[in-house]
């Protein structure tokens, strides 16, 4: 009894964590989705309220693993022990019935399987973790955090993040038939315990919800273990599972069924590879790059006018070195002291001038012209004076221009 009461609580906890998900694949259901979102959050902010003293402020933006989803996880526990009480009581104590846990299994299938697709066609065109930019480039290994360093290490070699994306994808699709249903599982549970793994040792802010994705993975394996145990650990014959076949007669209804389940599928398979191009060509590797993108030293930063060849406020911010970003709307300032500063910038290539504003230094506008070789000078007015700056370019930087070699003499380890 007590068993059936702990597996109707793992199945009410399921559905409503994956909630809106499911919800959201309705025709609207974008706005459902956000109707639900406000009930969860009406729920969620008294509780934390009521049971930790939290006054929750942060709502889930790019981090899954907020206040408010700790708070979350509570709230979703403690409904579902309470509709598993209701459940128990109204089938007064019997076992699930196996064709639920059917249908149980086919939505975590279905669920867990979109999820991987997602994730795996953003690495596989690859968008996720893009290849380092001038702005990543120009920095130092100590000054990103974990979480950057897995990214540029990832978007170094699409390569790789290619094939991270395959065995997403794989494993994903296999999910969508029950009789690939193990095969997938068995190898998201080697994807996920991988993710997992990245996620808790970087401090990616996902480390809630890729562990309950690996629990629906390990879900799908587990009524599967003692054949797995018997074939690869004591060597005994094993039997086939029985696929119980849904109970629908009527031939419209298996159509109809048929043809929900090719929609799902075609959805979950092609609106990811959409959104990914979309990415790439807005802001990935398919985005044009900018004609002055690029790394440059600063070969000249040399005051005018009347300071007569004084460095300015002591030579301490004089730049040494800048990235324009890819797209050209940022720049990252290396300055003589050792700080980096990021800001945001505009080119004017037809009136020829980059302007941008920083706290010490204001409104700055700079005339620039550009050489053959793409030498870059910059005229104008920067903090106590006029100034000109001579920007060289600083060449293919060592980690994406090293590439792949058959043949290593010697490890080459920078």
């Amino acid at each position: 009894m007590l068993v059936s009461w702990w597996q109707r609580v793992g199945i009410a906890y399921v559905i409503l964590y994956c909630l809106p998900g499911p919800v959201e694949m309705l025709p609207g259901g974008a706005s459902i989705g956000e109707a639900v979102e406000a009930v969860e959050r009406a729920v969620v902010v008294p509780a934390g309220r009521w049971l930790f003293g939290l006054t929750l402020t942060i709502f889930p933006r790019g981090s899954g693993d907020t206040t408010y989803n700790y708070v979350e996880i509570v709230v979703e526990l403690a409904l579902a022990a309470l509709i598993a009480t209701a459940w128990q009581v109204a089938r007064r104590g019997r076992p699930v019935s196996p064709r639920t846990r059917d249908h149980v299994t086919m939505f975590i299938r279905y669920m867990l399987g979109g999820i991987m697709l997602s994730y795996g066609w953003a690495k596989l065109i690859p968008v996720q973790m893009p290849a380092p930019g001038p702005e990543r480039l120009v920095g130092t290994i100590g000054d990103m955090s974990p979480m950057g360093l897995l990214w540029t290490f990832m978007g170094a070699s699409p390569a790789y993040q290619m094939f991270a994306g395959s065995a997403e994808v794989l494993g994903g699709v296999l999910l969508f038939w029950r009789r690939t249903t193990l095969l997938g599982a068995l190898i998201l549970t080697g994807v996920l315990i991988n993710v997992v793994a990245l996620n808790f040792c970087y401090d990616v802010p996902v480390k809630l919800y890729s562990s309950h994705l690996l629990a629906m993975a390990l879900v799908l394996v587990a009524p599967q273990v003692p054949r797995l145990a018997d074939l690869l650990l004591l060597n005994r014959p094993t039997v086939p599972v029985e696929l119980r076949p849904f109970p629908l007669q009527r031939l419209w209804v298996r159509r109809s069924m048929l043809a929900a389940k090719v929609i799902v599928v075609l959805y979950y398979g092609v609106a990811p590879i959409v959104a990914g191009y979309q990415m790439a060509s807005t802001y990935g590797f398919l985005a044009p790059r900018h004609a002055l993108a690029g790394i440059y030293d600063v070969s000249a930063f040399t005051p005018t006018g009347d300071h007569g060849g004084a460095p300015i406020d002591g030579g301490t911010r004089r730049w040494v070195r800048i990235a324009v970003s890819d797209s050209g709307h940022a720049m990252v300032v290396a300055r003589a002291d050792g700080s980096k500063e990021r800001i945001p910038l505009t080119i004017d290539a037809a009136r020829r001038v980059w302007t941008f504003q920083t706290p010490a230094d204001g409104a700055v506008r700079l005339a620039y012209r550009t050489a053959d070789s793409g030498v870059i000078t910059l005229d104008g007015s920067i903090g106590t004076g006029p100034v000109q700056v001579v920007l060289s370019p600083h060449g293919e930087s060592l980690l994406l221009g090293r590439g792949f070699h058959w043949i290593n003499e010697y490890p080459f380890n920078r």
